[in-house]
This record gives C-alpha cells, structure tokens and sequence, in this order.
C-alpha cells in the first residue's frame, strides 16, 4: 500500500516534526545553549548554577546540562562537549524534571500492613528496611541457597549495573538475574550474534546516501532517538534518499521519500526480494561476500532464486516493480543502509528478519562501512576494584522453556515458570528500574503470581513511585531519580568514536532516597563476609571518582588543565579523544604479531586462536573464547570477533559452519536467512485483525508518565483503524471499539485514519496506568500534595492486558506485533 505526499498532506502528517531539540514548554523558558555561556532566571533574574550531568529518560542517555536556582532544577538542555547530541535533547530529556518533582514520588521506605496488594502501607526507617532485607538474604546464603534471591531489572546500564550486578549481586552469589530484553531488543541482538558475533549495531546515517528503514521509526522513538534523529536529518539534507516501510504512518514514515504500508510480520520477505534482485543483476560486492562470509556468490544465488519481487508482492502488498527498483537504487548509491527494529523484529519470525538485513546489507558491501552498518564503538572505563570471583548459582527459571538461543533470558515468562513451579521458586524477589505487572503482556497473569506470597514469599520493589509491581510488593525502597545520582557513562556513538561522560547529581535527593547502588553497599555490610569484602567502595560516587583517575585518557584531560580526572569530569560532564577517528572496518585490521604470539590456525576453518597444535578449533563450546583473527588470503585479520552462538570469525550468513550443536540447522531451523510467516497470521478469518503496538516521542515505555510535562503532550491513546476496516464495523472516529484477544478484551477510543495498514489496529504503548500517580492514572498516592491536578481526565488505555506473553521460537523475545484480536463497536 503506497501513501503519496498529497495523501500525507491531506492527512494533515506532511509536516510533522521529528526533532525537539529546543523546549517546547514556556515555562521552562528555554535558551539557546552556547559552550561557555552563563543563564539567567527569566523571573528572578539570578545567574542559573550549570552542572553537567547525563539523561536517563531513554537508552540513548544523553548529555545534558541541568540549570539550577536556590538548590532547585528548573531547566535541562543538552551539553555541547558531546558530539553525540551535539548540545541537543528531546522533549523527553526536558521533562525530566517532572520527575524530580512529582507530587507523588515515593521518599521514605514503606512496608505493606495489609494483604498484599490491599493497599495499606506505613514508613519505615532505612535501619528497619534493610535489616529485615539483609537477614533474609543472609540466611539464605548461610543455607547454601544464594539463588533463591531473584533480581529483576529494568533499565540498568554503565556503572549501574558494575556495581549491583558485578560486584553486589556476584559477591552475593545469585545467577537468578532477570533482565528486560526479552521485551526489547533480544531477537535483534541474538540475530546479530549468530550473524556476526556480537550485538549493537550503528547506522552511520550522517554518511549515508541512502537509507532504508523496516520498521524503526528513527525520527521518533528509536534506541538511540535524538543522536540518529539529528544524524538523519543532516544525511536528507544533503540529499540522501529515505525509504520506508511499516505498518502505520509514523512520524519516520511521513518524512520519508518513498512510504510503504506492508502487511504485518512480512517485512523479511521485502528485504529476501531486494537480495534477490541484487544478487541476480550482479550488484553484488564479490569481495566482501567471498573473503568475508562463510557463504559463495552461487551459494546466495540459489538460495535466493526463489524470493522474487512477485513473490514478496504477494506476501507484503508492496508492488514488485517497486522493490526491484529500490533494491537496484540501494545496491547502487554508495553508500547506503538498513535500519531495523520493532517492526521488523518482535514477530514470530523476528530473529530471521533481523539476520535477512544483515545478509542484505553484506551483500551489498555495507557491513562496517563508512555510511553502512556499524559495529557500535563506546568507551572503555577501568576501575581499579577487584571483581568477586564466586560461581553463582541459579533457579532455572528465566529463560522459559524450548528456547534454543535465550542468550538474553525469557524474562518476560517469569511470573509463568513462577506459576509452574517445576524450577524451582525464588523466596526473595526484587525488582529495580522495571514494573513487570504493566510492561510484560499477560498483565493478569502476572499480577495473580506476584500477589500470591505462596509462590513467592517476599517481595522487595525499589522504585520512584508508586507503580503497578510496587504496589504488590512487601517493602518499598525509594530510590533516587536519575538527575540526583552518580554513574560514569558508555553508550555507544553514533560518529564511530569513543565518548565518555558522567552522571553527577543536579539536585540533592529529596526526602530520604537513596541511590540504590549505595544502598548495596550498605546491604553487603549487613550481610557480611565475603560480600561484605567485596563491596570496597563506600558509595556510587568513589567508584565513580576511581574509574576517573583510574582511566587513562579521562585522567590526562584533567591533568592537562591542572585537576584530577574526576574534577575535570564534574566541571565539563564529557571527554572525547581529541585525535580520536571514526573506525570502520574492524573485522579487516591487520593483526600486530604480539597478538599474534601463541596463537595457532586452524586449518579447516582459518580461526587464528590460543589452541594446540593439531587441535581442531570449535571442537568445545569454549573454544570461542580463544579466539584471535581470521587468515584471509594468508593475511592475519581481526575478523569478526565470534560469541557462544557463533564461530567462525566471518559474517556467518550460513549457520552450521562451526559447533553444530550451536547451530540453527542442528536445532532445527533454516540455516540460511529465509521467510517464515507468523502461523496465526496464516490463520486469519476475514474479520479478524493484527494488533501492534508503537511508541511515541514523548513518552519512554512505562516510565516517563509522572512526568507532568510529558504526560500533556501525551495522555491518551486512540486505537489506530483504517477508515474501509472501522466502516465495515460501523465505526467512526471517536467511537468506542471493543478489541478481543485469545487472553482478554479491551475497549478503547478509535482514531479512524488511512494512516494504518487495513489489516492493522495499531494502540501505542505508554498509556492506561492504574497506578503511578495522578500525571499517569489520575490516582494521587500523597492526595493532601496541594500540586496541580492533571487536566485531562482520558489516561488512556494500556494494550497488554489482551497481548500474551509468547515468545518468537529462537530467542524468546515477546511478540508484540503479532497478536490477532477481533474488533467491533462497544
């Protein structure tokens, strides 16, 4: 289905906005940002304290500069010093103040005194909280059983997650750490890892000629928004060509030259085509493909002489002279790139989708290449803290059952092992940066468990508000807010260098929160022993203060400029190598001979690694993590550093090269990239619909909605209907509808516009809280807070009640764009 630009304009989209880089709220009276410049309170006239810190509203994490005035926050922007923002924040980044200031953040510990989940707290001291806490963890251990303390995080990146997760959480013993990337990115990174041996990858769109995105609205709500939004930005103004396809008419979508709404699930069979038309016309790069993969040009060409245009034609709707033609366009404007993400990649064929890019893009010689796709660079902290050296141990619990690659665990099927009970159950569950009620599917499901205390005794939530999973907890632990603690930073670039930055407090915590790394340290005390041994540091900020002194580049800027590295570190927030260039071409680097130094080839396979003579390589599951380089035409190279899920050193197109038991043929499935359709969707009655969900610029998954700010701009969520679907329905724009799933039903408002695939409802993420304060559910927890109460009464409604917790059948990662529902008129 093709959308013109008079159909855009008509629909009112043409001109949609996609960057926010200055503050769209007057009463933040937001100023054009210059280094070195000095801010003024507009009201008071009072120069404003600048203190350099980093974001934590999305992934991306940003570099910011928060403006204070009399201990209070009253602005952020975005810091200069670092290239990745180029001193520029979005709308989200802004409204991060909200969440300092939210009337109904939690500041003292609270532990329930009615039946869990009954609503009935009282505060406690820290001393209480966390005696009751260490005693439970300690006797635990002292039993021999560390693994029955179950640890779910949420976002938890950086220094963070060194200090909870390497040192408390190792020390202490427990490999039942749960994550949230069975939600997010895992069937994305667990195709890279069987592709090309690792996750992260980076589009280098300031470079690019040509652009293609599969369902990843970069303008908008991407894992790094506002540093590839800027980036892509600049690429079509210097003339480089968009192509997009999804399933709705999202912001990236109507900037786009060319827009394709494709039917759900099919977008693999678009790229397979575009690899078939490039294969076929000999646009291929040879050398890349025959040097670099484990696969031969007659190898592709076969394996893809099936996927024609016609064919995808039929699969995805999109016209087959199309495709041929933007493949051709592709293959032939250097350089170019695919951007993929949730529209490609949480289906039931995800992993396959993500892996058919990676082919295409190495087929078309883009892999790791100026304006291509990028193996992520980001910075290298040291610390100078010894890293606990215990063998944890853990409940089988977090990678669900009959997945063959849960690399990245199957967290969201926790709460279902939970129910099972077969694995075992944890006696202390915590969870951190995460509200699992709200943000896994199966939402019923999941609040049974975590009210039932026989299947899980104990619970402890360490959050800012009161949420949906805290609510259900046993004992509350404020924790700080993100623009009130310290972390050093390493989120990967998007210009291909290094760039490090630290997090330092804005503001002092208000009432008595506490930075939950800190308040491992002070757990790890109580506990004693070798944890307590472990936890060396006193707090966040001197391990912070270490990993400046203690890392080479940051300590000789601030020694440049007569400070220690953590002095220049809290005055300037960033450091970049000032000689640092853009890398490229990792896998081709030649290898030095001191690397080189008592390594062996292995004759079958070309892997340079610290084997034995006569020892054939991939022989064990390890040997990967002895891998050095590659032999190519007998020079030694880096190649493409392998994982536990890959072998080679080479962009492993074909998966049984090395380690058949790894292998994606031994386990059954197609070894070479190819199409499989989502089974339910083959299934389909003609009244039947495909339910997705998406995400918007102002708001981050479950967590920015108590921002009062944000939670203005974006409040509530219409379903997305298109107008022949709603009329055959008798529905009309604002009606109510009813949506049916095989697990539940939902009724919603309808936004009834041909900016939606007719065989699509599309309700976005982000709304329809029942708790979390009155910004997010119009519920205050502190009612006698005398702050302004929302304006608006519609807080919209949250889709995963009805979307179930399956898991794509190779990595485990939840399938949110799959779920078929029945909709009509409430």
């Amino acid at each position: 289905m093709i959308l013109t630009r008079r159909e855009l304009i008509k629909l009112g989209l043409a001109a949609g906005t996609v960057l926010a880089v200055d503050s769209p709220f007057g009463a933040l009276n937001a100023m054009e940002l210059k280094e070195g410049s000095a801010d003024y309170s507009p009201v008071t006239g009072k120069k404003l304290k600048a203190i350099p810190s980093a974001c934590w509203q999305c992934v991306s994490r940003d570099g910011i500069i928060g403006y204070v005035e009399d201990g209070r926050l009253v602005k952020l922007e975005g810091n200069p010093r670092l290239p990745r923002t180029n001193g520029r924040i979005c709308a989200r980044g802004q409204g991060g103040i909200g969440q300092v200031y939210d009337p109904d953040r939690l500041l003292y510990p609270m532990r329930r005194v009615g039946k869990r989940g009954e609503g009935k707290w009282k505060r406690i001291s820290w001393d209480e909280g966390l005696n009751e806490i260490a005693g439970r963890l300690k006797k635990l251990k002292d039993q021999g059983h560390p693994e029955k303390f179950m640890f779910h995080y949420g976002r938890m990146k950086a220094s963070s997650s060194k200090i909870i997760k390497s040192y408390f959480l190792g020390a202490y013993g427990t490999g039942t750490i749960g994550n949230h990337t069975s939600i997010c990115e895992a069937a994305k990174w667990t195709a890279q890892e069987l592709t090309w041996g690792s996750h992260y990858d980076v589009n280098d769109l300031t470079n690019s000629k040509y652009i293609i995105s599969f369902g990843a609205n970069f303008f908008e709500a991407h894992t790094s928004h506002v540093p590839i939004a800027q980036r892509g930005v600049e690429a079509m103004a210097k003339g480089a060509k968009l192509v997009a396809f999804d399933v709705r008419l999202s912001n990236t979508m109507a900037k786009a030259h060319e827009r394709y709404l494709v039917k759900s699930g099919t977008d693999g069979a678009i790229a397979l085509a575009m690899a078939h038309v490039i294969m076929k016309e000999g646009h291929y790069d040879r050398d890349f493909i025959e040097n670099w993969t484990n696969v031969t040009v007659d190898q592709l060409k076969t394996h893809l002489a099936k996927y024609t245009p016609q064919w995808a034609e039929k699969v995805s709707g999109v016209p087959a002279a199309a495709i041929r033609r933007i493949a051709l366009e592709y293959a032939t404007t250097k350089p170019s790139t695919v951007v993929s993400y949730r529209g490609l990649v949480q289906h039931y064929n995800g992993v396959e989708g993500e892996r058919i890019v990676m082919m295409l893009e190495g087929i078309a010689g883009n892999m790791d290449v100026k304006g291509g796709r990028c193996k992520a660079v980001g910075p290298k902290w040291k610390n100078s803290f010894a890293k606990p050296k215990v063998k944890a141990k853990k409940l089988k619990i977090l990678d669900g059952k009959g997945i063959p690659y849960s690399t990245h665990h199957v967290s969201h099927q926790v709460f279902k092992m939970i129910k099972d009970g077969s694995n075992g159950r944890p006696d202390l569950y915590m969870y951190y940066c995460y509200n699992p009620v709200y943000a896994n599917g199966d939402v019923q499901e999941n609040i049974d468990v975590l009210k039932d205390e026989r299947m899980i005794p104990f619970v402890v939530a360490v959050d800012v508000a009161m949420s949906e999973a805290s609510e259900l907890a046993d004992i509350i632990l404020p924790d700080t807010n993100y623009l009130e603690r310290w972390d050093w930073e390493d989120m990967v670039s998007y210009d291909q260098i290094p760039e490090y930055y630290i997090r330092q407090p804005l503001v002092k915590p208000l009432g008595q929160v506490r930075d939950f790394k800190d308040v491992c340290v002070d757990l790890a005390q109580r506990i004693g022993g070798n944890v307590a041994k472990t936890m060396s540091f006193k707090n966040a900020e001197e391990f912070v203060k270490d990993a400046c002194e203690y890392t080479p580049g940051v300590k000789d800027a601030g020694k440049a400029e007569g400070l220690t590295g953590f002095e220049y570190m809290k005055k300037y927030g960033a450091w970049v190598p000032p000689n640092a260039k853009p890398l490229y071409k990792s896998y081709a680097k030649k290898l030095s001979q001191t690397k080189l130094k008592g390594t062996v080839v292995d004759e079958a396979t070309g892997v340079i690694w610290k084997g034995k003579p006569g020892q054939k390589y991939g022989a064990k599951k390890s040997d990967y993590k002895k891998y050095v380089g590659q032999m190519v035409k007998g020079v030694a190279y880096e190649g493409f550093k392998p994982d536990k899920v890959s072998r080679s050193g080479k962009l492993e197109v074909y998966s049984n090269f090395i380690g058949k038991v790894d292998s994606l043929k031994a386990k059954g499935f197609t070894p070479m990239p190819s199409y499989v359709p989502v089974p339910e969707h083959e299934k389909m009655r003609p009244n039947e619909l495909v339910l997705t969900t998406f995400k918007v610029n102002a708001q981050t998954h479950s967590r920015t909605q108590n921002c009062k700010l944000l939670s203005e701009i974006y409040h509530s969520n219409p379903a997305w209907i298109h107008p022949d679907t709603a009329k055959a329905r008798g529905i009309k724009n604002g009606d109510k509808i009813r949506v049916k799933s095989p697990i539940g039903e939902i009724v919603i408002k309808a936004r009834v516009t041909e900016g939606v695939h007719p065989k699509v409802i599309a309700i976005s993420h982000h709304c329809g809280h029942w708790a979390y304060g009155r910004y997010a559910s119009g519920k205050a927890v502190f009612p006698d807070k005398k702050d302004e109460k929302p304006w608006w009464t519609d807080h919209g409604v949250h889709p995963n009640w009805i979307i179930p917790n399956s898991p794509d059948p190779v990595a485990g990662a939840l399938r949110w764009m799959d779920t078929v529902v029945k909709v009509e008129k409430a």
